[in-house]
């Protein structure tokens, strides 16, 4: 147990040392008040106030736990090395830095509820982060922070024992277009095989020829991904989108073909729903969506992934909220990899708006195919290269590394070919 006396108990510094203590160190801790805090001479103990007290670790506080409003906060980074910090409060205490400021700071996504330029989907987008000006986007650093307050406790309590986290991984697959032609009306392959005979794309309409004549479609990657997962015993989860067509929305209707994929890939690996880009703006069709997703498995969903990686805070996780579902798989970032909100496990959600936490857990992802192809324009092998390095980055913290690949990307086919290799050799 450790001991923290802070001169004022808010829902902010319990959400952050929860966070801290519970869910990273997966140790216990109690705010205490200034006279049991002094008679604690045999436990760690954490100084949170202005003043020093003899025999605790010192963290002078920063306004921002002890505040209501949400405003643009004086931010200068520095980093002490490798490691970025910022909110300094004092040079005479154990740490200059108030680690449990910058900690909430990042878990909220603070900058997201503040005013910003958003990209082509009204999205935060990498480029407007902190994290990413400040150069520290590819480190999980709130679990660096904390392992700084777990260094100051073994200091002042030799011998004390820390629970050891194991590194795990998980892959997550969107299919956001189940089939290329499978499953498609006679109209939608028609006019698929127009626009491609109409552009003289030549690969497309050898694909179109390969299926009417074998039947093989190209976007049927489930076999494949199903043996892959077998040999490397990781975590599988597929987050369907079974929203109407739209501009952004190109999945199957949900006809014969798309219930029997679904029922068959729910036999072998976790399911959850992939909502359609119109329903982060409209509860009433998240609820339709999770209530067919629902019936056709026969059963309750409780995991989610935003189409288009579409999130706005805290309205996306409030609607979430609101029709049952318990996980979200949103927290990245499009246009980079990295660590969104500094963190490589799972950890709850605090509402800024309302100032409490809520009751929906996060689980962060750090790479996307679309985003090292697309957006960083990578090789496969360079790819692999990036995959490599924020894999050892979260083995140093014995984090959880989660990945998003598209069933439709893993073809090996045409702008794709070689994507496959990098899927297997992540699985490795």
């Amino acid at each position: 147990m450790i001991y923290i006396y802070a001169q004022k108990k808010t829902k902010r510094l319990k959400y952050t040392l929860d966070v801290l203590f519970k869910t990273i160190l997966q140790i216990g801790y109690k705010i205490v008040d200034k006279d049991l805090f002094l008679k604690k001479s045999d436990h760690p103990k954490i100084n949170y106030s202005n003043e020093r007290i003899e025999n605790s670790i010192w963290i002078k506080p920063h306004s921002l736990l002890f505040e209501r409003a949400v405003k643009p906060q004086d931010i200068a980074v520095s980093h002490i090395k490798g490691i970025p910090y910022f909110f300094k409060t004092s040079k005479e205490a154990d740490f200059q830095y108030d680690l449990f400021a910058i900690s909430f700071y990042m878990l909220s996504r603070y900058e997201e509820y503040l005013p910003f330029t958003s990209d082509e989907h009204a999205r935060f987008s990498a480029e407007c982060s902190l994290a990413f000006k400040a150069n520290f986007l590819q480190k999980p650093v709130v679990h660096l922070w904390a392992k700084q307050l777990r260094d100051a406790v073994l200091k002042q309590v030799p011998g004390f024992l820390f629970p050891t986290r194991i590194y795990t991984q998980v892959n997550t697959i969107d299919v956001d277009i189940a089939y290329a032609y499978k499953g498609k009306s006679f109209i939608r392959r028609l006019g698929s095989f127009a626009k491609a005979f109409l552009y003289f794309e030549k690969k497309e309409i050898r694909r179109h020829y390969s299926f009417m004549s074998d039947g093989k479609d190209p976007y049927d990657t489930y076999a494949t991904l199903k043996e892959i997962q077998e040999q490397s015993k990781a975590e599988n989860i597929y987050f369907f989108q079974v929203g109407k067509y739209g501009k952004f929305d190109k999945n199957l209707p949900v006809n014969r073909q798309m219930i029997k994929l679904i029922k068959k890939i729910a036999t072998e690996a976790t399911i959850g729903i992939h909502p359609s880009y119109n329903s982060n703006t409209d509860l009433k069709i998240l609820r339709e969506e999770k209530e067919s997703l629902s019936k056709i498995l026969d059963k309750s969903l409780f995991k989610s992934r935003q189409h288009y990686l579409k999130m706005s805070l805290p309205e996306t996780y409030e609607n979430l909220i609101s029709v049952g579902l318990k996980e979200d798989y949103t927290m990245g970032f499009p246009d980079q990899i990295g660590f969104r909100a500094g963190m490589a496990i799972p950890y709850p959600f605090f509402n800024l708006m309302m100032n409490k936490q809520r009751a929906l857990t996060i689980v962060p992802f750090q790479i996307m195919d679309g985003t090292l192809k697309d957006y960083l324009q990578l090789t496969p092998e360079e790819a692999l290269e990036q995959i490599e390095q924020m894999k050892m980055e979260i083995r140093n913290i014995n984090g959880q590394f989660v990945s998003i690949f598209h069933n439709s990307f893993l073809t090996n086919q045409g702008e794709w070919k070689g994507w496959l290799a990098v899927y297997k050799q992540l699985m490795q």
